[in-house]
């Protein structure tokens, strides 16, 4: 068994004998003295053991035969006694464990740096390595610090007026009937992960994520009201996507890179969504003064931040583009109808079957005409394939660009709440302290008592290049995007029917089944 003994420095740059308060920790293999402060704390205020002088300790070890300290010294547990000369130097450590005084225990004296040690508790407090010696002190010396009311405890105290309760009950039903209107925008998903993000970090994180956000967003408000609405450049960009597709619908009816569509199905398609996208054109005409409108509250927006900017963003894409998700919606089902077709006849060609009670394919002997049937039906389709596929490629890469966007967005709000603009601060302060900083030197030993003197002081560290999703406070929304733009692209690929619009919205991603087909 060893003893870990763990001091703070400024205890030693005192020089003054005194008690000492902190933690004893009982472990399998080792006994663990913290030692936090020399007076009573409010978190850990267990007396566990003195700094004396030499003078004293002499008179501690000449007195202990005497019987009525021998008594008092036995109801003694674990205790720590430390003998510092004048000049600063330790002389003597002697600890009792479990209330008997073993010399020949191997003592491990840590002299710590509490500056240092107070900043690595702001950075790495929640590392997932829970057995690491040093997080575990930082975690005790941040314990015993006063910390002021989060955000989220501010804000509930606020709330808990009579006045603002009377409004908050008027105002309840409006805000439910908005709630039910708007709970499918960017812009409620920012709110419930904004409020998640202010209650889940601390008041300091909070603050510093809330003004770097709002900075963010007077600077653009500030761009937009120096070069004019951007909404006209907007409709410019819409009215350029229109024309592009509707040229490419016009290239589709001919022949394409040589291939041979079947023509009545390639006619009809053409007209068919030719008109739709006439209509796409029309309800952005007809919107676009509303548009232009919007993008005034867009702007004031920044008043509260560039992540609610961004999320207004995005349902402003998402309101321009839902022709287009009805346009992949169509062409979808198409494909999917045609794959599962193909692959479904593709089976009875070959004498199997799908057997949906135990979910295998097995063999089966069908008749003749059925199998006249399968073919023809298989040759059919086989032909359409081309004509379905080319059109589906078209409007699902404009689904894909679209959600790119999207996704882009969200990312971009997510990234704001969850980048730790606090630790950045604090590397600005060279502040800035980790695990990988840490500075080790070995002053000396007392052989006589198997005791080695070791120093740790964390240093400023490098923010830029580390992982920085470890930091405290770290936060994770809990309504992640189930799809990612990689998992997108491959369902569209597979011909799966992604029929959610929003990238923050919990989407169930199981294919279509061709049971279903």
């Amino acid at each position: 068994m060893n003893i870990k003994i763990y001091l703070s420095s400024k205890l030693i740059e005192k020089c003054a004998f005194c008690d000492l308060y902190g933690l004893v920790e009982d472990l399998r293999d080792e006994i663990r003295f913290t030692v936090l402060a020399n007076v009573p704390l409010p978190a850990y205020c267990e007396p566990i053991g003195k700094i004396c002088s030499v003078s004293d300790y002499t008179e501690f070890r000449a007195s202990q035969n005497d019987r009525t300290l021998r008594e008092q010294l036995a109801r003694e547990d674990n205790f720590l006694r430390l003998v510092i000369s004048k000049s600063g130097r330790i002389k003597h450590v002697m600890a009792k464990v479990k209330g008997v005084t073993i010399e020949s225990l191997n003592k491990l004296l840590i002299i710590y740096d509490d500056r240092g040690f107070d900043n690595l508790a702001e950075n790495d407090l929640n590392a997932a390595d829970c057995d690491n010696d040093i997080l575990h002190l930082a975690r005790l010396i941040k314990a015993t610090k006063v910390e002021p009311a989060s955000a989220g405890e501010k804000l509930q105290a606020l709330a808990e007026l009579a006045a603002i309760r009377w409004t908050t009950s008027l105002l309840r039903p409006f805000g439910r009937a908005l709630g039910f209107m708007f709970r499918k925008t960017a812009l409620y998903y920012h709110l419930k992960e904004w409020s998640e993000c202010i209650q889940h970090k601390g008041a300091n994180a909070a603050k510093w994520t809330l003004l770097m956000d709002i900075s963010l967003g007077i600077a653009v408000l500030s761009l937009i009201l120096c070069f004019g609405n951007p909404g006209t450049r907007f409709m410019e960009f819409a009215e350029v996507v229109v024309d592009n597709l509707l040229r490419l619908l016009q290239t589709l009816r001919g022949n394409p890179i040589g291939l041979k569509l079947n023509g009545s199905l390639n006619e009809f398609f053409f007209s068919c969504f030719s008109y739709q996208v006439d209509l796409w054109w029309m309800f952005l005409i007809i919107l676009s003064p509303a548009i232009q409108f919007l993008f005034i509250p867009l702007s004031m927006l920044g008043l509260f931040g560039l992540s609610f900017q961004a999320a207004m963003l995005s349902d402003l894409i998402i309101l321009i583009s839902l022709h287009a998700h009805c346009f992949y919606i169509y062409v979808a089902v198409l494909y999917r109808i045609e794959v599962g077709g193909i692959g479904s006849l593709c089976r009875t060609v070959l004498g199997k079957k799908r057997n949906v009670l135990r979910d295998r394919v097995e063999v089966h002997d069908y008749m003749n005409r059925q199998l006249f049937l399968a073919t023809l039906s298989f040759t059919v389709l086989l032909f359409l394939l081309p004509t379905i596929l080319f059109y589906y490629t078209v409007f699902a890469s404009l689904r894909f660009a679209i959600y790119c966007l999207s996704y882009g967005l969200m990312t971009l709000r997510r990234t704001i709440l969850r980048f730790p603009f606090d630790a950045m601060i604090r590397w600005l302060q060279g502040k800035y302290t980790n695990l990988d900083s840490l500075e080790i030197y070995n002053i000396g030993a007392i052989a006589k008592e198997n005791v080695t003197i070791t120093y740790v002081a964390p240093r400023p560290a490098t923010f830029w290049f580390r992982d920085t999703g470890s930091d405290f406070p770290r936060w994770v929304p809990r309504h992640r995007a189930n799809i990612t733009i990689g998992q997108f692209f491959f369902s569209l690929i597979k011909g799966e029917l992604v029929a959610f619009i929003q990238p923050d919205e919990w989407a169930d991603r199981r294919p279509i089944s061709e049971e279903t087909l």
